[in-house]
């Protein structure tokens, strides 16, 4: 089972697009993986990459040669490496992203409530900080929904 988020539930019936659990693996893997590669991806082969866990450096390492095999096989061509990020065990950031922090200030978020978030959500909404306010408060919402509340978005 993966982290499948409401707020981009129509990406998971095709997979067309890369989830944000897939996101935040490729993070963990140090792997930059292109659209176009992911979409050379059997639907198989993408659900192995969504349901493979990636909490110990050996599954890090299988998932890793898994996804050069696999994009090098149907799509010929290699996967970017870039810095790897910290692992769950040492995940929460002591820092809120600036794009994250910008749009909280602007929403009167508190810290608080950011570090009451689970590493998933942080990651989720430092990403989507970067894409626009919509998805940032629609992601917002639906955490604030799952906590009874974590505060309002106006």
């Amino acid at each position: 089972m993966f982290r499948r988020f409401e707020f981009e539930k129509d990406v998971y019936e095709t997979l067309e697009l890369v989830p944000m659990a897939v996101r935040r693996k490729l993070d963990l893997l140090g792997l930059k993986l292109h659209l176009k590669q992911w979409q050379s991806l059997s639907r198989p082969e993408r659900l192995i990459v969504c349901h493979f866990p990636v909490g110990s450096a050996e599954e890090i390492d299988v998932l890793a040669a898994f996804l050069r095999e696999a994009v090098m096989r149907r799509d010929g061509s290699e996967l970017k490496e870039i810095a790897p990020a910290v692992s769950d065990a040492q995940s929460k950031p002591a820092r809120i992203p600036p794009d994250a922090e910008q749009l909280m200030c602007q929403f009167k978020l508190s810290e608080q409530t950011w570090h009451r978030l689970d590493p998933d959500e942080q990651f989720a909404l430092a990403r989507l900080a970067r894409s626009g306010v919509d998805k940032f408060v629609n992601a917002w919402r639906e955490f604030e929904s799952n906590r009874n509340p974590i505060g309002p978005v106006n």
